[in-house]
């Protein structure tokens, strides 16, 4: 099949002809590398714009291959699609550091329901006692988990251990804790078979989160290794509130920042511009898109939320949107903007961030406006 089809590339001249791919599941990512490689364009047209084009052909959502080619060609005959672009090997080993590193911890959010689910059925008092989501709750687990093993326990043998693992922030009285509540448990009574493979069971999603923890700093520690190589992982952590680790995620998914010329580029591209519903007389509320990278727009989320109680050109559109109307989300959100635009101005002149006096100052006076708003608020509620 290679061979027959690169037989047939060979007499296409790259110069006379496009070749237009629909981005979807994994295929195209291989198609477009190979046609790119042969010299041909490579235009990428979204699953979005196919599936608004296939009922205009025949007034129905049919789906056949023929009718998804002419879609795909009519979309991008109309403008409708991104060239396919190769970047560095440092930039796609990023990105897939990025990518792996959200599933890490979507497994990692996993695996501690699992662990939590499985207390909860059987020692339903235990997050009571001590906080289940601590290495001092986990070490215990791997022990003893029905109540009946918790009061068998020796609490003296096992506070030298969990003194060391909490580094003295748990102790005796955390293991007395434990065995008042074990001796009135509700939980489900396990013994013989049972409590071994419920223990068996434990022990797996321990050992899995423990794995999950360690592949996880590892793909950090690269990520932020090949980040720091980088121009704009100074910028960005020169803004207060912006960690390492965010930094390397918003370089990573980001991938080029010398494609973007403007701010709203970037929006558009983590899907946070926005919609715009307007007839007549009637204007609705702006909402974002959602249309675009949800891995980058959720780190773009984080970091306005970091920087919006430090850099006062985004903490001032904050807490003047919080004045007019207190919508935590929202607000956040806009002030992603100024985070971006701020981002996008230091980039261009390649400085890192630098309090400005005036933006202090005006800064100072909203905070005592803010604290008078919020202590009518207080009194209103009071009454």
């Amino acid at each position: 099949m290679k061979h027959h089809s690169s037989a047939i590339l060979k007499e296409i001249d790259p110069q006379k002809v496009v070749f237009a791919v629909e981005i979807s599941i994994n295929l195209w990512q291989k198609l477009c590398h190979f046609l790119h490689k042969k010299g041909f364009t490579v235009l990428m047209v979204s699953p979005l714009y196919t599936k608004h084009e296939r009922p205009k052909m025949d007034n129905t959502y049919s789906k056949t291959d023929p009718k998804d080619a002419l879609a795909v060609a009519n979309c991008a005959r109309q403008g409708y699609f991104n060239f396919y672009k190769e970047y560095s090997n440092s930039s796609d080993a990023m990105h897939r550091l990025s990518i792996t590193y959200d599933k890490l911890k979507k497994q990692v959010a996993q695996t501690k329901q699992r662990i939590r689910s499985q207390v909860e059925l059987i020692f339903p008092e235990f997050n009571n006692a001590d906080d289940i989501d601590t290495d001092t709750a986990r070490e215990l687990l791997r022990r003893y988990l029905s109540p009946k093993e918790f009061l068998q326990m020796n609490i003296y043998s096992e506070t030298i251990i969990i003194e060391k693992v909490s580094q003295r922030q748990h102790g005796l009285k955390t293991l007395k804790r434990l065995q008042e509540a074990a001796a009135n448990s509700i939980g489900l009574t396990v013994s013989d078979d049972l409590l071994f493979a419920e223990k068996l069971t434990m022990l797996t999603w321990l050992n899995q989160y423990q794995l999950l923890k360690e592949q996880v700093k590892l793909v950090l520690d690269k990520l932020i290794e090949l980040a720091e190589q980088t121009p704009l992982f100074s910028i960005l952590t020169s803004l207060k509130g912006i960690s390492g680790i965010t930094a390397s995620r918003f370089i990573a998914e980001l991938r080029d920042p010398m494609l973007f010329t403007n701010y709203k580029q970037i929006e558009t591209f983590a899907g946070m511009s926005l919609k715009l519903s307007q007839a007549g007389k009637y204007t609705g509320y702006r909402r974002i898109t959602h249309i675009g990278n949800h891995r980058f727009r959720a780190i773009i989320y984080t970091m306005a939320e970091e920087t919006k109680n430090h850099i006062p050109e985004i903490r001032i559109r904050y807490l003047k949107r919080q004045m007019k109307q207190a919508r935590y989300k929202k607000n956040v959100v806009a002030c992603a903007s100024n985070m971006l635009k701020l981002i996008m101005s230091m980039l261009k002149d390649n400085h890192t961030y630098q309090y400005r006096d005036k933006s202090v100052e005006e800064l100072k006076q909203l905070e005592e406006k803010y604290q008078e708003f919020k202590n009518k608020k207080k009194i209103k509620k009071s009454a």
